[in-house]
């Protein structure tokens, strides 16, 4: 679930369906954790997939809209003939469609949210019960018997729900909003802020040249930082859910910023540049007294081996890299050993 669903469901009336793809088995258009939000009016934000399979599902929703009871539906997508009717994609999901009676659990979770924290919603859909864990499992809102702090740390950690059948509990993790702090305005700092925004990223970019910080260089929406990359990150408010771009104009104001952020709190870091420089950055860094394991983590060269070149295929690279890690993604393991392999090599 995104941050803006939960500030819809938090700001939004009583006569509200929350659909959850619970589980999936096989193929299907969504994994679990996909959300979707209806009204009275339809659609109101997020997906469970579209198509005749979310028709069926914002069906399920209208029939539930000022309900007490929530429901679960079954979509069978496992038909045999690419002219028939059924749909094709080769599995199973199962929806839980539930009535938004209570706000609480929403308001206790944004909280968390806000504070950059991840939040797990607690879910008996056989009754309609939620309540809301942190990432550690500790009740936050409500208390439901035979919850499991651990399961609630898993979804939590993996960022995955879990389904525990012989409980009857369903652990859904939310996790905060996602900041990307982009370190350098130029060609490619500019191409990755006007993509970063449609993928859900609240979008900072900072640089000391301040020419490259003017207004129209980047959508509106993205927030600009200037002074020296030391004094930019030093104010910039990590957390667990941050993510680092270093594009700076050399390699000596990616080392100023390397050295700054790795006193920091963050999920992803890297930076752009040639074996010989990462070599060199990253050598230096370590000379310095770094956390050696910090250090080995950062990301650099930057961005998945997508034969690029240009800013904008360069930012595409490096988005594409950031959805794999949001997504823990299992292509990361290969990036990371053939990063490694790319470091030693002459």
């Amino acid at each position: 679930m995104t941050l803006d669903l939960i500030q819809a469901i938090a700001a939004g009336s009583t006569d509200q369906v929350l659909c959850t793809v619970m589980q999936v088995r096989g193929s299907a258009p969504r994994h679990a954790g996909s959300r979707m939000l209806a009204g009275a009016e339809g659609l109101l934000g997020g997906s469970v997939g579209g198509g005749r399979g979310e028709a069926m599902a914002l069906a399920a929703c209208r029939e539930l809209l000022g309900g007490a009871r929530p429901s679960v539906l079954e979509i069978d997508m496992q038909g045999l003939e690419a002219e028939g009717p059924a749909m094709v994609c080769g599995g199973t999901s199962r929806l839980l469609i539930e009535p938004l009676a209570s706000r609480a659990p929403y308001f206790a979770a944004l909280a968390l949210l806000e504070r950059g924290e991840p939040a797990v919603l607690v879910k008996r859909p056989a009754t309609g019960e939620t309540g809301v864990m942190d990432g550690t499992g500790r009740w936050v809102q409500g208390d439901l018997d035979g919850a499991d702090p651990a399961l609630a740390r898993e979804a939590a950690a993996t960022g995955h729900p879990v389904l525990a059948e012989a409980s009857g509990l369903f652990y859904d993790p939310v996790e905060p909003r996602e900041k990307l702090l982009i370190l350098g305005g130029g060609h490619v700092g500019r191409a990755l802020a006007a993509i970063a925004p449609g993928l859900g990223f609240a979008v900072t970019v900072g640089d000391d040249r301040e020419a490259f910080l003017e207004p129209g260089r980047f959508p509106s929406s993205v927030a600009t930082a200037s002074g020296s990359f030391t004094d930019i990150v030093a104010g910039f408010p990590f957390d667990p859910s941050t993510y680092v771009v270093i594009v700076s104009r050399g390699h000596l104001c990616d080392l100023e910023c390397v050295r700054a952020i790795l006193a920091k709190t963050y999920r992803f870091a890297g930076f752009m540049g040639s074996r010989r420089k990462t070599r060199l950055v990253l050598g230096q860094v370590l000379a310095d007294g770094f956390d050696p394991a910090k250090v080995e983590a950062l990301c650099a060269p930057i961005g998945l081996e997508l034969g690029a070149e240009t800013p904008e295929e360069l930012a595409v690279a490096i988005a594409a890299e950031l959805i794999a890690v949001r997504r823990r993604a299992e292509c990361l393991a290969g990036v990371h050993q053939a990063r490694k392999a790319r470091r030693r090599a002459p």
